[in-house]
């Protein structure tokens, strides 16, 4: 019993030793942050109403979040990390898949039985590519230059100062796209549409919302509405090519001073009126097609403009945003 007692305290020793040299480097050096889990869920499979943490991630990795109502939020910083700070409410909870190249957050599967608003605040690298979708909450993303995916049902969907492709969707929630180092395509039901400062393409669609491109220097614009007014304002690509298309909706191009362009209008019953200084208008043989089909020249014709429309009214004049 003497020997079993000596050597237990003698282990007693050793241990605080040690434990006492450990004490004293960790005072020498800061804590380290406990690694995130790379799965955040409840034991029985039930996901979390919270979640605030960092995450190694790869500069280019792909990051999707998705909820029901509440509202997304993403941002960029020139870290090899991402900060997600999410919560859910009313009952719902979160599901978190997270590893160094890909994210995924979004609401538990059971979210149907308790309701499903959420907030997210995502910030990631500014190269990493991102996928958000709603149904009826917001949507904000600022500073992404790996790409960006979003779609919304009713919500508003706003991106900013994208260095890569953008790609939206929505029914009746407005979309806005400005500063994009990339192509922009845009369809829509009902929800306005506004794209600004894009150097790629832009394609834009709509049933019924308004349309308004400024400052869009890529090679290939095109807007479709049907009875949604669309507006082009700003300086033209002299190698672009622009197609604007609307039922009845009206069509009016504000073109930056010094424009070369050489414009076609086709319409069956709409007004067309050109008020662009220098503007020649190229007469038809045909009396009943100089009512429908009207050919511009401005400059040296350089960029190419075509608008078509069924009675929507046509307005041509100057005009820099």
């Amino acid at each position: 019993m003497t020997c079993k007692l000596t050597s237990l305290l003698a282990s007693m020793a050793v241990a605080l030793a040690v434990g006492g040299a450990a004490g004293a480097e960790a005072q020498s050096r800061p804590p380290t942050p406990p690694r995130p889990p790379s799965r955040w869920s409840q034991s029985n499979g039930g996901g979390v109403a919270r979640i605030d943490t960092l995450v190694p991630f790869s500069a280019n990795g792909s990051v999707e979040l998705g909820l029901i109502s509440g509202s997304i939020r993403v941002s960029s910083w020139n870290r090899n990390e991402v900060r997600v700070v999410a919560s859910a409410t009313d009952g719902a909870t979160l599901d978190f898949d997270a590893n160094r190249s890909h994210i995924d957050l979004g609401l538990h599967r059971n979210w149907s039985d308790r309701g499903g608003s959420a907030t997210y605040d995502v910030t990631l690298p500014v190269g990493a590519r991102v996928t958000m979708s709603a149904i009826s909450g917001t949507i904000n993303a600022t500073g992404v230059h790996g790409g960006i995916d979003a779609s919304s049902i009713s919500g508003p969907v706003d991106v900013r100062d994208a260095g890569a492709n953008v790609s939206i969707e929505s029914v009746s929630g407005g979309v806005t796209a400005m500063g994009v180092a990339g192509d922009v395509k845009v369809e829509t039901v009902s929800g306005a549409i506004q794209v600004s400062n894009v150097t790629g393409t832009v394609s834009a669609e709509t049933v019924s919302g308004s349309t308004d491109l400024s400052n869009a220097r890529g090679t290939r614009v095109r807007a479709n509405s049907v009875s949604g007014g669309i507006t082009f304002t700003g300086a033209l690509n002299p190698a672009g090519r622009y197609e604007f298309e609307t039922h009845s909706g009206r069509a009016l191009l504000r073109l930056a001073s010094g424009a070369s362009a050489v414009i076609t209008v086709d319409t069956y019953s709409g007004s067309v009126t050109n008020e662009y200084p220098g503007a020649v208008r190229r007469p038809e043989s045909d009396a009943d097609d100089e009512r429908t089909h009207y050919r511009y020249t401005i400059g040296r014709g350089d960029a190419r403009i075509s608008v078509e429309t069924f009675s929507g009214r046509v307005q041509i004049s100057q005009g820099n945003r």
